[in-house]
């Protein structure tokens, strides 16, 4: 009976809480690709961009100013491999930025923290990259049954390599076939 009780209890606490599962993608998540990185601008003021990120070799960058795929050798903020999400930081690049995650509803943020940021780096020396968005929990929940990737409920502050602040949520990793590689995320900059 008290395994019942505590459930119950539970159960109510649990729906009492406020969710902090990302807002829908204001675009209905109907992105139609244009080329590697395509981003479409919101009626709420959001961008929502979607990054074919595919290819188990290329890397797919992109940067915030122009919401544009970019090249390599040209200024860029993210990069997309498969699931791995890279800074232009760190062990990756000369660009400088750094990102934290933040446990909280996307419209909550209206300002970035002062600090607590990351970018990618050799975290336990075993000479391997660990991105950022992999850092202190990943950017994804890895079920081991379905070997599906689900976004976790955060939002993610990117200081760019432009010096800007965007905050972004990720919102799917899978195209409507169920191809993974297809990441999509609404962004706004702070």
């Amino acid at each position: 009976m008290r395994t019942l009780t505590f459930a119950a209890a539970a159960a109510a606490l649990a729906a009492c809480a406020p969710s902090i599962k990302p807002e829908p993608p204001p675009d209905g998540g109907t992105i139609t690709p244009v080329g590697k990185v395509t981003t479409v601008r919101n009626p709420d003021g959001t961008s929502s961009t979607l990054v074919d990120a595919t290819s188990m070799e290329a890397w797919i960058h992109l940067d915030f100013a122009t919401g544009a795929e970019a090249a390599e050798t040209d200024s860029w903020d993210l990069r997309f491999q498969r699931f791995h999400v890279s800074t232009n930081g760190g062990a990756t690049g000369t660009g400088g930025v750094e990102v934290l995650s933040i446990a909280a509803a996307f419209p909550s943020i209206v300002e970035a923290p002062p600090a607590g940021y990351f970018a990618d780096a050799d975290v336990d020396g075993d000479g391997k990259v660990d991105y950022a968005f992999d850092q202190n929990g990943a950017w994804y929940a890895y079920d081991q049954t379905t070997h599906v990737l689900t976004p976790r409920e955060l939002v993610w502050i990117v200081r760019t390599a432009a010096g800007a602040t965007v905050k972004l949520a990720i919102d799917g990793y899978y195209d409507t076939a169920g191809t993974g590689g297809w990441m999509t995320f609404h962004w706004i900059p702070l």
